[in-house]
């Protein structure tokens, strides 16, 4: 999908370029001390690299980095660019919510703390890539599956689940997946398909996934 960049000035390119290692590094650490370790030494090549003296807890606590493409939805080429205001964001992701609500059946109640707007920020620009990927990890309902949804719905990009039945079984995941191959590489229609842990009642379930994320096909799938 075509995409221009909205970088203003050397200042702009550093902290675009801090929001894409972190998205790459950052978000799939475990742990607090080498989430602080990652940081710091960020800092410390963006003071020696970029040449711009930064501390560390302006660039990653008072004024971290938000990338999106998200306030100007129905531009003709999407705009990836900082969102300096969280105000105008949050204002975006409300409308956009009560869209959703009004539009369909499953109706969402989300609250838009600063976690949960920057969690969407992240399963946005993944859903901007091609085959783009993610791995959702939470306890159950803490709004996992929600905030892909309204993503999804953002992006005007279909949500799809496999709904399981009583003799539901690996035959039928994988007429499920083709269906999605056919959707999406033959109709054109962009999916955002979503499977949870409660879901895998089957191992080769997994297999498939993997093949999909690995080659972008599942073996002898076709005829």
């Amino acid at each position: 999908m075509t995409k221009s960049f909205s970088v203003q000035s050397p200042e702009s390119a550093m902290r675009l370029w801090v929001n894409e290692v972190s998205r790459v590094f950052h978000d799939r650490l475990i742990n607090n001390e080498d989430r602080r370790w990652f940081t710091e030494h960020v800092t410390e090549l963006v003071n020696n690299g970029f040449r711009i003296k930064v501390e560390h807890d302006e660039l990653f606590i008072n004024e971290r980095p938000r990338w999106g493409d998200l306030l100007k939805l129905e531009a003709p080429t999407p705009l990836y660019e900082e969102i300096k205001d969280l105000t105008k964001l949050k204002k975006t992701l409300v409308d956009q919510l009560d869209d959703f609500n009004m539009s369909g059946s499953n109706k969402m109640n989300l609250v838009f703390f600063d976690d949960c707007i920057e969690h969407i920020l992240r399963i946005a620009r993944v859903l901007r890539q091609p085959r783009g990927n993610a791995m959702l990890i939470g306890v159950g309902g803490s709004g996992k599956q929600s905030v892909t949804r309204l993503a999804s719905s953002m992006l005007k990009i279909m949500f799809r689940q496999v709904e399981i039945t009583k003799n539901y079984g690996p035959d039928q995941f994988k007429e499920f997946v083709k269906e999605l191959m056919f959707s999406a590489g033959i109709d054109g229609t962009p999916i955002s398909f979503v499977l949870t842990d409660t879901q895998i009642i089957d191992e080769s379930f997994l297999e498939d996934i993997n093949n999909v994320l690995n080659t972008g096909e599942i073996p002898n799938l076709m005829e």
